[in-house]
């Protein structure tokens, strides 16, 4: 006995509206249409069709997923392979969820021992910041010296022409595993490109995802900044993948790490 849309659809538990889009997508069409009215009518078997549809969603198939999956030239190859990517991403959902769980952990015994925790901790946010063409100049460091930063800067920003400066400034920052000295490389954007000259390098900076904090200029303040950075990144599972970014703003720094996952 064929079964009208509406009392199909409550033999399955779903809603006429899910039926019409199945069909629309060429999961589940009805059994047969009536010429004259156009009710759709579905057959009793189709209930077992519209289970495993079901069945499969809720392991976190998509719709196309699920068509491919039922196709009849599905192979049982193939099937095994999108059942294996599906537990793999299922399994990356739980290593954030789990990595999410210690930081909020974290948090939580911060406030268990000092209540106003929260006042005095320092955000940390993710963002992705594209690609920029810029002007750099690097020298190396025994030990972080602020004078000697600037005076690079000034030598670097004095030497482009101004209409070729971009609106980004800032210093990249990494430490040279041979000498354990600090390497400093003040940058400016470049809006146009500006005459080579042999102090100063062009390059593109590539497009990156960071953890980034603001912090003031004053060192004792970058210094917390960079270290709930760090400390961010250790507990959600990140490593650094490239120079320390320091980008100036207004009387503010937003540092920057990038990221990879370790």
């Amino acid at each position: 006995m064929p079964y009208r849309i509406g009392e199909f659809a409550e033999l399955g538990g779903v809603s006429t509206k899910t039926l019409r889009h199945y069909e629309k997508v060429g999961l589940l069409r009805p059994a047969a249409v009536d010429a004259r009215t156009r009710y759709r009518c579905y057959a009793a078997a189709q209930l077992c069709d519209l289970a495993s549809i079901l069945a499969l969603r809720d392991l976190g198939l998509s719709l196309p997923e699920i068509r491919a999956f039922l196709a009849r030239s599905g192979t049982r190859s193939g099937r095994h392979s999108l059942l294996l990517r599906l537990r793999q991403n299922t399994q990356h959902t739980i290593e954030k969820a789990t990595q999410s769980l210690n930081h909020i952990d974290a948090v939580l015994d911060q406030f268990d021992n000092q209540p106003d925790a929260w006042a005095r901790t320092i955000p940390v946010i993710i963002k992705r910041v594209p690609a920029m063409r810029v002007a750099s100049l690097r020298f190396e460091l025994k030990v972080y010296d602020e004078v000697e930063v600037q005076r690079f800067e000034r030598e670097l920003f004095g030497g482009l022409p101004s209409d070729s400066l971009g609106a980004v400034r800032g210093v990249l920052w990494r430490r040279c595993a041979s000498s354990d000295h600090l390497e400093a490389e003040p940058f400016t954007q470049i809006r146009h490109e500006p005459p080579r000259r042999s102090f100063y390098d062009l390059k593109d900076l590539p497009p990156v995802t960071v953890a980034c904090a603001f912090s003031s200029t004053d060192d004792a303040a970058a210094e917390q900044a960079y270290g709930a950075i760090r400390n961010w990144m250790s507990t959600r599972g990140f490593a650094l993948a490239g120079q320390k970014r320091e980008i100036y703003l207004d009387h503010m720094l937003e540092i920057q790490f990038p990221l990879k996952p370790t």
